[in-house]
């Protein structure tokens, strides 16, 4: 798999769409072909095509080919960066949150 530096807020917003955050979640649990995803979330093969797109804009979806069919499936690293990100943000909020404002 390809390495690259995450895009916080491109990854947020990605997953601020219900669609996508219901994708996430079937494919947090394996993995997924399109027509798959389409069946389980009621969508249109074109609808899931391109969210499909944007999680893989985001980094946060790989496909691979199997039996001819592509599958899709999270990509942990992108997970553990963001849960890294979002880890620092709260340790340094929790560090300002001690410091009296005025």
């Amino acid at each position: 798999m390809e390495t690259r530096k995450l895009d916080s807020a491109a990854v947020l917003a990605a997953l601020a769409e219900p669609r996508r955050a219901d994708m996430v979640r079937l494919l947090e649990l394996g993995y997924r072909s399109q027509r798959n995803l389409s069946e389980q979330l009621d969508m249109s093969q074109p609808l899931v095509s391109h969210h499909l797109k944007v999680l893989r804009d985001a980094g946060l979806v790989t496909s691979t080919v199997c039996e001819r069919v592509t599958v899709y499936i999270l990509r942990p690293s992108s997970l553990s960066a963001l849960a890294h990100r979002l880890q620092l943000m709260a340790d340094n909020a929790a560090e300002i949150a001690k410091i009296k404002p005025c």
